[in-house]
C-alpha cells in the first residue's frame, strides 16, 4: 500500500537563520549547547545544529528536521494562505505531464 500526507499547515523556524519566535520560547525543554541546541521532545533529548529546522507540528509537538528534507517536504505559505489538495494534485499533474490536463 502507498499513503500520501495529508496537506497540514505547521510553524516552523531554521535555527540560527531566523528569528525564534514565541512559541518555541515557551517550550521548557530548551538547553543550549554553544551554536547547537539541546531539544526535549516526546521520546527524549535530541540536537538540533545550526541551519536544522526546528517544526511545531498539528498537535503542538515540536522536533527537528534536515534542512534538505524540510525543502522536499514542506513550502512557505502566508500567514492566510493555505494549499488545498487541489492544488497540490493539480501540481503533481502538471510535473507528471508537462503541464496536459
Amino acid at each position: 500500500m502507498k499513503y500520501q500526507k495529508k496537506p497540514v499547515t505547521i510553524e516552523a523556524f531554521q535555527w540560527g537563520v531566523n528569528e525564534v519566535p514565541v512559541w518555541f520560547m515557551k517550550h521548557n525543554g530548551v538547553r543550549s549547547l554553544g551554536k547547537n541546541l539541546r531539544l526535549k521532545v516526546s521520546d527524549g533529548w535530541i540536537t538540533v545544529y545550526p541551519d536544522d529546522f526546528v517544526i511545531k507540528g498539528v498537535h503542538g509537538e515540536i522536533y527537528s528536521c534536515k534542512p534538505d528534507i524540510f525543502e522536499e517536504t514542506y513550502v512557505k505559505v502566508d500567514d492566510t494562505d493555505s494549499i488545498s489538495p487541489d492544488d497540490i494534485g493539480n501540481d503533481i499533474h502538471e510535473f507528471l505531464h508537462g503541464g496536459d490536463k
